[in-house]
């Protein structure tokens, strides 16, 4: 018996040497070519990119010997295949420079987050987690390549001419293309309700997230961990304009993406639909369904809540709302244009009822008509918690409220009110003097363009 068994046990391993020879010719090309268009770093930073991520993100892969051996060898290449989609260090001296600097914070967060490197690599590739030290050296030139600068007159001109070209027209503006993976254009997004904004400091922009009304419902039952179907966000971005005292406004339009939430639809892609649109001609982003790779790998960190980063308002869920005799829903109310005060370190969002929204987008020359009521909501900004790179709201610190009344056929007249802190204490009631330039502030902010 022990003979056979023994047969037994030469025959397989035989048979398993020869598979084992036999898979080692089947090897999936991993391309190596010259580095002709290599980002350029600081050597510090890159001695650290090269150490870690070059293997999978550049087309200098050196692979160790244990690399060389199917099947261990299947999945480092497709590590590296699928690493140089996403980011490839010697093409990236090919992008434009704010492109590449972009990169460079997707993958820093991406690293932060603990989404990369993949256990499945860095288990056998120690060299391939960084450490504290070198995470700080990254985070440090990051910070370098933030914008500062005061914007320019170009840069104004250019978000003055598409405001007033927004304003100016009248008739319907032509049918928008749908997305690659068949998304249409949801062209009701500009009114919904403020979800949260972003001061985004890698690649200068700011951007207000919308949610259609399922997501409100949903944030108002606390149901977001998981979404439910129907939920649609729109995060809208505009380039920044920064004024001499530090105040930044929305300035030229850049995009609008959607993330829509149909567990069924789309479950080939996390449960979400991915869309974006680009301009004011509103070109849809992507040339085929494989876009989606982006967003899905971008949002990859927050699968344990549902692949979402914007935490909502605090005010939207219930825990801080406007003291009983105000409009209970002010901070539902339509979005008219958003800022940052850098001076104090907050964010604002500025909304409007509907009669104020309407002549904010149709008619900003004239004076707000009667029935009109603003609100101007200021936070306090933190640091993104899932976002290196970003500022979001934090807590409530003022909430001001002008009214237009008219009295028989008298021009309207404007009331003002403030409240501040959690529990929104009324700070002031003045309905002119002191507050009348503050009113006229508020009353000349013009709309956010949102096509």
């Amino acid at each position: 018996m022990s003979i056979i068994r023994s047969r037994n046990f030469a025959v397989l391993a035989a048979v398993f040497l020869v598979a084992f020879i036999g898979i080692q010719f089947v090897r999936p090309e991993i391309m190596n070519s010259p580095a002709t268009a290599s980002a350029k770093l600081p050597a510090s930073v890159e001695h650290i990119l090269r150490g870690a991520c070059y293997n999978c993100h550049s087309s200098e892969t050196t692979l160790a010997w244990f690399d060389q051996i199917a099947p261990a060898y299947w999945l480092v290449a497709s590590h590296v295949n699928e690493g140089r989609k996403h980011l490839n260090f010697s093409e990236m001296g090919r992008m434009p420079l704010p492109q590449q600097n972009a990169a460079l914070f997707e993958a820093f967060n991406q690293i932060q987050l603990g989404a990369m490197p993949p256990k499945s690599y860095s288990l056998v590739h120690p060299e391939s987690k960084l450490t504290s030290e070198k995470l700080k050296v990254l985070k440090t030139y990051l910070q370098s390549l933030e914008f500062h600068e005061l914007s320019d007159a170009q840069a104004s001109r250019s978000a003055d001419g598409q405001y007033a070209n927004w304003i100016a027209a009248m008739a319907p503006s032509p049918k928008v293309q749908p997305a690659p993976n068949g998304i249409e254009f949801p062209s009701d997004y500009k009114n919904w309700t403020a979800i949260s904004s972003t001061d985004r400091l890698d690649n200068n922009t700011m951007r207000e997230v919308l949610g259609n009304e399922v997501a409100v419902k949903a944030i108002t039952a606390g149901q977001i961990n998981p979404w439910p179907d129907g939920t649609i966000f729109a995060k809208v971005a505009w380039e920044k304009l920064v004024d001499v005292d530090g105040t930044v406004h929305a300035g030229q339009f850049k995009q609008v993406e959607f993330m829509m939430k149909d567990g069924r639809k789309y479950a080939n892609t996390k449960g979400w639909g991915w869309a974006r649109w680009l301009g004011m001609e509103l070109q849809p982003f992507g040339t085929n369904r494989s876009f989606t790779a982006s967003c899905i790998s971008c949002h990859l960190p927050r699968r344990k809540n549902d692949f979402v980063f914007t935490a909502p308002l605090k005010p939207i869920m219930g825990e801080c709302m406007p003291p009983a005799g105000l409009h209970s829903d002010i901070l539902k109310w339509r979005v008219i244009t958003s800022a940052v005060d850098n001076r104090d370190s907050t964010m604002s969002t500025f909304f409007g009822n509907d009669t104020a929204v309407n002549h904010a987008r149709t008619d900003p020359q004239g004076a707000y008509p009667p029935g009109s009521v603003v609100a101007l909501g200021t936070w306090f900004q933190r640091e993104d918690p899932n976002w290196f790179g970003a500022k979001v709201p934090e807590r409530l610190k003022s909430l001001e409220i002008v009214s237009a009344d008219s009295i028989s056929n008298q021009p309207p007249s404007f009331g003002y009110e403030k409240y501040g802190g959690v529990s929104l204490q009324r700070l002031s009631l003045p309905a002119g003097g002191a507050s009348s330039g503050r009113v006229a502030r508020l009353l000349q902010q013009r709309a956010a363009v949102m096509p």
